[in-house]
């Protein structure tokens, strides 16, 4: 499947900033699942680009803005195929705990950052009707239908930095929260396992904006990494395009960095994606393109209401009189 995918970020200042720096992973990676066809990237205010593959191989793309401005947009179009060939996570009888685990894996098997290992995380792990020696997909199975079962998918309860104690205590969050929840569990048992960021793409109305997704990648010593979307309770097919794979969140946003300046800031974020047709296609397409918004030496002046005295408002009221 070919899948148009666009991205468009606005962050929005209250007043004016003099530095931006900011670290963009919006570019989709291609992976023996999916072959990335084209990707293009504009920002504003114009600026240069410049990017490189970090620990985990995605690409990121960085950008400075030295001079005053009050706003910044970034916007990515992406087209992507899509043809996973992933074993099925019932297939996947491996003994656990596992018998040997690479060095390379041992950063997958941390409860660090947003992964707490908390008195909380283990009252739940206790709840799980596997056992911990049971066949590596029955326990991906089985702890992905209780996380499901447990959890209601709902928006604005939690925040893009809550850990796992928080998303226990809500009992409700988004996809990044599954995940976490997820990625807790399965390090419980010495299962490696990753965090994928991305996209998921579902038919919707014409014309409403979808969201960036969140899933997990398990190693299986048969098989190596094998996803699961622990938020919808399935396994991983042609709807979904991966960007970007960390330990946990922190890792791996769609978009960071820090500005100079007492300004409040306020993000706002657009994914659309679309069933594609078939494009001839023999090399990938890469541009960057800037976005024109304006940019300032000095603080510009903020247009000021003048004041209007007491005697030229009694005669402007005499005027209207007459």
């Amino acid at each position: 499947m070919y899948l148009d995918v666009e991205h468009r970020v606005r962050l929005a200042y209250d007043g004016f900033i003099r530095e931006s720096f900011i670290e963009l992973r919006l570019h989709p990676k291609t992976t023996p699942h999916q072959t990335v066809s084209a990707f293009v990237l504009a920002v504003g205010p114009p600026t240069s680009v410049h990017r490189y593959r970090d620990f985990q191989d995605n690409v990121v793309h960085h950008l400075s803005i030295n001079k005053f401005h009050d706003r910044i947009e970034v916007q990515s179009r992406s087209l992507v195929h899509t043809h996973p060939a992933h074993p099925p996570v019932a297939s996947l009888v491996e003994p656990v705990p596992l018998p040997h685990i690479a060095y390379e894996l041992h950063d997958f098997l941390e409860l660090d950052g947003p992964l707490r290992a908390s008195a909380a995380l283990q009252r739940f792990h206790r709840t799980l009707d596997v056992p911990k020696d049971a066949p590596l997909g029955r326990q991906v199975q089985a702890i992905g239908a209780a996380i499901h079962e447990k959890f209601k998918y709902q928006r604005d309860v939690t925040r893009y930095d809550s850990t796992t104690d928080d998303f226990l205590q809500a009992g409700a969050g988004v996809c990044q929260d599954f995940t976490h929840l997820m990625l807790a569990l399965l390090r419980q048992r010495r299962i490696p396992c990753r965090y994928v960021s991305g996209y998921l793409h579902v038919e919707r109305a014409s014309g409403e904006p979808s969201q960036s997704h969140a899933w997990i990648e398990l190693h299986s010593p048969t098989h190596g990494w094998v996803p699961f979307d622990p938020t919808h309770d399935r396994e991983i097919d042609e709807h979904y395009v991966v960007v970007a794979h960390g330990r946990h969140y922190d890792d791996v946003p769609p978009n960071k960095g820090i500005y100079r300046g007492n300004a409040k800031e306020t993000l706002q974020a657009e994914v659309r994606t679309a069933v594609s047709g078939r494009k001839a296609i023999s090399a990938l397409h890469e541009e960057i393109r800037q976005i024109d918004l304006p940019v300032y030496q000095e603080i510009p002046e903020r247009p000021v209401e003048r004041m209007v005295t007491a005697a030229e408002e009694a005669a402007a009221q005499q005027q209207q009189q007459q």
